[in-house]
């Protein structure tokens, strides 16, 4: 008996040390207060649930809390379930109903009740007939000896040979059915070491010793002891605290059923806007149908009964998140339902639009499709770009004409299903091209060139129009330079350039620039000049000139420059006399200058003054003048002249102011005479001076003869005198002042 009991408790401290390296799955309890044998009992919870409970140390107080229960239950424990085979050989109590080793037991102190080591008698008696009340009596006196037996434990120590580790059980009783403490000390290595201190009664439990009347013929033990207690095939009850006792199968008693929590699993297919196809796992045991809720925001929306394991929502909308569960239908009961949930796919937009292109970003901007949508998804060239709430979204970064997809999905929240696509192709616009210069600026024509923008330009077009806005060129080109033509001379000319790109379907922003063709030259330029001024005057040339410059060069050298001259004439004081000056003028068209017109001419030259004669010989004289005031160089004539002997001479001094005249006639008056000149048709008036070579002196004897009617009239002093005098007249009407000569009267 003794012996028995000790491999017992030996299993039990193993059990304890195998429950914690165990993990049940997750299970749901079910409290039955309907009287059932614990056969009937395992019947329903196997029809309508799984089995009967299978207790753990984890589940244990979770059950007697949870299911409130009041009263003993049964659950799935029993001493044999296979009692009628003759060849079991399993110990007692080592499985649970659904096959699960026995791991874990919580006996109320004094059971299980266990046979005496006397010999065993069995007889064969059916349920519901007279039994011999001295086996009756002898049974319960045996029962009663060995329960006496069980409390008598004092101090007892178990050591465990097993291996798994040393276990000690110490079990003290002062007073049979009074305090009884069971400590148990593991110390395996399987988990912490567990004390249980189980609450003592004062009696065993009535057991009831006569089998219910409907029972079969069963063979039983014919107990001669006082094996009062013991039950040959006993099942296992749970008190309302959760302590076991042992009570005989054919006792009706509320029961503990269980189940492992159902978690199968939802999956939909064949997802569209506005259905989908779902499919679900069959659940466990006998199910009935299935029941289908489908919701959408907590709002049920449908509900349906079947028997399949298949169902197709219709008639959905597009982009809505639907919340799917499905109950198996067991006994009428509902168990753990399949959950999904599923967004049906959202419809595509629509009026896929460019507002904004710019050259570096696009703006766009759709109508937000049927059904709903929770945000869109924005792609560039099929790479995820950003997301947005709204029906627009901006796009930066990109590069000048360049050719871009963007496409836009809508999506749902979880982001488990998208929408077809809507995409859009178009050219960012081009960029702007910088440095534009105007060179070689003709009558009709402009050179062009500019620096080509970054990014992909296929062309450019350029533009020419003049003040009024009237479009004079307008042309594409496929290189950065353009040579504008057939514009009109001395004009303004506004030149524009933008870059193209896909040909000219997008054109980037303009660049400006204004110049001028080149005017056309000036006509008809006069000169007329004074000894100090000079006038210029001409007649305008073709074009929309703005003004004049007009230049004056002495001999090469600029003198001055007169700008924006707006009048057709132009008057200069303060020149030198007898200079050679040269005007050009310009026509100006905005800043460009027409070829030039030029035509030179003279100031009026000044008399040279201070003429007079320094030195004179028989046959040279030389006189000196000054210049002209205000004059650099000078060009003189110098004539000298001698009327009497018919003599003349012209010379032309260079920048001379004196003159030697040689080769003369002695004692013969010359006159001199000096001319500031500039051309040959072009001469100051002249300054003069007349002087005497020195003569050469030599004497004349004149003899008169005088014959007069009168005697001796000839003699006299008067009529000598008149002679004289009338000779005197006669000399100088002949030589004049213009030879030396001299009259004497001897």
């Amino acid at each position: 008996m003794g012996e028995l009991s000790l491999k017992c408790k030996v299993s039990i401290l193993i059990s304890w040390a195998l429950v914690l390296t165990c993990s049940a799955a997750k299970q749901d309890y079910f409290f039955h207060s309907g009287n059932l044998t614990w056969e009937q009992a395992r019947n329903h919870c196997q029809v309508c649930y799984q089995d009967l409970a299978t207790l753990t140390p984890e589940n244990i107080q979770t059950i007697a809390k949870e299911q409130n229960i009041t009263s003993d239950c049964w659950i799935g424990l029993r001493k044999n379930f296979d009692y009628n085979s003759t060849s079991n050989s399993s110990m007692p109590w080592s499985r649970w109903a659904n096959g699960d080793p026995l791991l874990f037991q919580n006996w109320y102190p004094g059971w299980p009740v266990f046979r005496s080591s006397l010999p065993k008698r069995y007889c064969c008696t059916c349920q519901g007939t007279s039994q011999d009340a001295t086996s009756l009596t002898g049974l319960a006196e045996e029962t009663t000896e060995n329960t006496t037996n069980m409390s008598n434990f004092t101090d007892q120590t178990v050591t465990d040979s097993t291996g798994l580790g040393e276990s000690i059980q110490t079990v003290t009783d002062s007073t049979g059915f009074g305090e009884s403490i069971q400590t148990v000390t593991d110390s395996t290595g399987f988990g912490e070491s567990t004390s249980q201190n189980i609450t003592p009664i004062t009696a065993a439990p009535t057991m009831t010793t006569q089998p219910p009347a409907e029972a079969g013929c069963v063979p039983i033990l014919d107990l001669s002891e006082s094996d009062t207690n013991f039950i040959e095939d006993s099942c296992v009850a749970m008190l309302s605290f959760g302590a076991w006792v042992e009570k005989n199968c054919w006792e009706l008693l509320s029961y503990i059923c269980y189940e492992d929590r159902f978690c199968g699993e939802v999956t939909m297919t064949d997802r569209t806007s506005d259905s989908a196809v779902l499919t679900w796992e069959p659940g466990p045991g006998d199910i009935s149908h299935y029941r289908v809720e489908v919701r959408v925001n907590k709002t049920l929306k449908t509900e349906i009964q079947t028997k399949n394991l298949t169902y197709k929502p219709v008639n959905l909308t597009g982009g809505t998140g639907y919340s799917v569960q499905v109950f198996p239908v067991k006994c009428g009961r509902d168990l753990n339902p399949q959950e999904l949930l599923f967004y049906t796919t959202p419809d595509k937009v629509s009026n896929l639009t460019a507002t904004i292109v710019t050259e570096t970003s696009v703006h766009l901007s759709w109508n937000r499709p049927a059904g709903n949508v929770d945000f869109y998804l924005i792609k560039v060239q099929d790479t995820d770009w950003n997301k947005s709430k709204t029906e627009s979204q901006g796009v930066d970064k990109l590069t000048p004409g360049t050719c871009y997809t963007f496409t836009v999905i809508s999506g749902v929240l979880d982001g488990s299903t998208w929408s077809e696509e809507t995409s859009i192709e178009l050219y960012t616009k081009p960029g702007k091209v910088s440095n534009l210069t105007v060179s070689n600026n003709t009558m009709n024509s402009l050179q062009l060139k500019w620096v080509p923008p970054e990014g992909r330009v296929t062309g450019y077009r350029v533009v020419a129009l003049n003040d009024r806005n009237h479009i004079l060129y307008s042309e594409t080109e496929e290189t950065p330079e353009k040579k504008v033509t057939g514009l009109p001379m001395g004009t303004k000319i506004t030149l524009r350039v933008s870059a193209l790109t896909n040909g000219t379907s997008r054109e980037g922003d303009t660049t400006t620039v204004v110049n001028y063709t080149a005017p056309g030259p000036i006509s008809n330029l006069v000169l007329n000049s004074t000894y100090n001024s000079l006038t210029a005057k001409w007649s305008p040339s073709e074009g929309n000139l703005s003004s004049y410059t007009v230049k004056l060069q002495l001999d090469g050298t600029l003198v001055t420059t007169a700008n924006n001259v707006t009048k057709l004439m132009k008057h200069f004081d303060g020149l030198m006399n007898a200079a050679n000056y040269t005007v050009i003028v310009y026509a100006i068209s905005g800043h460009i200058k027409s070829s030039p017109v030029a035509d030179s001419t003279f100031t009026k030259p000044s008399p040279p003054t201070d003429l007079i004669v320094i030195n004179t010989s028989k046959n040279q004289i030389t006189f000196q003048w000054k210049a002209p005031v205000n004059i650099s160089k000078a060009t003189y004539s110098v004539k000298i002249n001698s009327s009497f002997w018919k003599y003349s001479k012209v010379e032309t001094l260079y920048n001379k102011t004196s003159y030697t005249s040689e080769g003369l006639i002695s004692g013969t008056k010359y006159d001199f005479e000096v001319r500031t000149i500039t051309t040959p048709e072009e001469s100051s008036d002249p300054v003069t001076v007349s002087n005497c070579t020195e003569p050469d002196k030599r004497e004349i004897g004149l003899s008169m003869l005088c014959s007069s009617a009168e005697i001796l009239l000839c003699d006299t002093t008067t009529t000598r005198k008149s002679v004289f005098e009338q000779l005197k007249a006669h000399f100088n009407n002949q030589l004049g002042d213009n030879i030396f000569w001299e009259l004497e009267e001897n």
